[in-house]
């Protein structure tokens, strides 16, 4: 299993408190319409050689907003991309990578089948990803979970159980 498979992992483990849901497209609309009222806006200033650089930049604004916005539409309505959602929380996952050294992988490892995250958030991290704990955890409520994954052979591998703490 890939650090991709890690979210439909913790929907499993989770007894229906996670599930996979697609993100929500009112940001992206959000984009757009600021975008389009930077185009509207800019109409109403009246042409003058004082107004030059306000006029360009609300163009150069608007198109920015408007095409992100649409750019990232686009990504969320057409795309299969979803992301772990706390039903009893109202809100998605956020989730955190920690890289440490090889050289730390039994304490890493142990402080995660003890569940004792506030401590592992304490070690010293590596530069090089070659361990890698995957923390996903509710901004509202204490549930976290977290998983080793170690870097072999071109790739992520797990090399421990998913750990999931609700307090």
């Amino acid at each position: 299993m890939s650090k991709y498979d890690m979210g439909q992992m913790l929907c499993a483990v989770s007894d229906g408190a996670v599930i996979m849901r697609r993100k929500s497209v009112v940001m992206p609309i959000a984009l757009l319409i600021a975008g389009i009222g930077l185009f509207v806006l800019n109409c109403f200033i009246e042409s003058s050689v004082e107004n030059g650089n306000l006029k360009s930049a609300l163009v150069l604004f608007g198109a920015i907003f408007a095409i992100v916005g649409v750019v990232i539409f686009a990504i969320r309505v057409s795309g299969t991309s979803q992301a772990p959602y706390c039903l009893k929380d109202g809100c998605f996952l956020n989730k955190r990578e920690l890289k440490f050294a090889k050289e730390e992988k039994n304490e890493v490892v142990d402080l995660v089948h003890k569940g004792d995250f506030t401590t592992l958030r304490k070690f010293r991290q590596s530069d090089v990803s070659t361990l890698v704990v995957v923390e996903y955890s509710s901004p509202k409520s204490a549930l976290e979970a977290c998983q080793v994954f170690e870097y072999v052979e071109l790739e992520l591998r797990p090399i421990s159980d998913l750990k999931l703490k609700v307090k």
